[in-house]
């Protein structure tokens, strides 16, 4: 299915002219990394974003008392658009998946997130929408078939300027990338996953710190 025939920038849920959206841009590796984590969370997981983190918000009696304590709903997963996009424009061109194979496991890992999104989303439609088009993003990627055509501008893209980007990528180092490539092994491995989504985690919450002075 050609999702993005069906979506164009403006039928993504709109910005809050009252947000402030910079503290909405989010590191795009972080996202699909958070995506893979996601895809080994229970279903009914939710995602918010405080301060340029995506954060978590499990199931359970105090999830919707969070939500509303920090003022989170749905429409946050409308700030993973661009990050999402400018992560498979690095990450998974034909140069850097030819050094790094294994990427494309992330990759598919975090598609496998979208996919727990979907579920946990199944009563509302134009958020599955937003979350199929994300899919295709990565698959458009992923399937080697780099259709400019997919991905359209939004409000928020011009927040992702070259150097933003340049500046978040670089936190990104060989090793760190392949210590998050061998622990999303093991967790598609499903060995000692619980103790590997932590590992994954801690590195990832650093990297959240460090994003968070960038773009202070």
């Amino acid at each position: 299915m050609n999702v993005s025939q069906f979506i164009t920038p403006n039928t993504l849920p709109e910005n809050n002219n009252a947000v402030n959206t910079k503290l909405y841009i989010l590191d795009p590796l972080t996202v699909i990394i958070k995506l893979a984590i996601l895809s080994n969370k229970p279903v009914g997981t939710k995602i918010c974003i405080q301060n340029n983190v995506l954060y978590f918000q499990e199931p359970g009696p105090f999830q919707a008392v969070c939500r509303y304590f920090y003022k989170t709903n749905r429409t946050d997963i409308q700030y993973m658009y661009n990050p999402i996009q400018v992560a498979c424009q690095h990450f998974l061109t034909k140069e850097y998946v030819q050094k790094t194979p294994r990427m494309k496991i992330l990759f598919k890992c975090a598609q496998r997130g979208l996919e727990k999104l979907l579920e946990t989303y199944k009563n509302c439609s134009i958020i599955r929408l937003c979350i199929n088009y994300y899919y295709t993003l990565i698959a458009n990627y992923v399937d080697d078939i780099y259709n400019d055509k997919i991905f359209h501008k939004d409000g928020m893209t011009s927040l992702y300027s070259q150097e933003i980007v340049a500046m978040l990528n670089s936190q990104w180092t060989r090793e760190k990338i392949t210590v998050i490539l061998n622990l999303i092994e093991f967790l598609n491995g499903d060995t000692m996953a619980e103790d590997n989504v932590k590992s994954v985690e801690n590195i990832v919450n650093n990297i959240d710190k460090s994003t968070q002075k960038i773009l202070d």
